[in-house]
């Protein structure tokens, strides 16, 4: 498991986010006040500092629903995740995909 630095626990969200390339599923607290494209980047910068065999870091990179009813939908890039947490649209524990 493999979690985010940063502000308190009740300043982050918890989310299962799976690498579709490996198939497998991390652990990552990210900040509220991030956008998703920033929370994306920040994902795939600590995924590939620790399984640098196995995936390589891109800017290009964005987080997609993998939980109905908004599977295989992308997270709107310049959305803040605390936004996204007041609509509903993500809470702690949901499962995204970084592609």
């Amino acid at each position: 498991q493999l979690r985010g630095a940063g502000v308190g626990m009740q300043d982050k969200l918890l989310l299962e986010v799976k690498l579709p390339a490996t198939g497998a599923w991390y652990e990552f607290r990210v900040p509220l006040d991030l956008t998703v494209e920033q929370s994306a980047r920040l994902v795939s910068q600590i995924v590939a500092r620790c399984e640098p065999a196995r995936y390589e870091a891109s800017d290009d990179v964005d987080l997609m629903y993998c939980d109905a009813p908004y599977a295989g939908q992308q997270l709107n890039p310049n959305e803040l995740v605390r936004v996204l947490v007041g609509k509903g649209a993500l809470v702690d524990g949901s499962h995204v995909a970084l592609v």
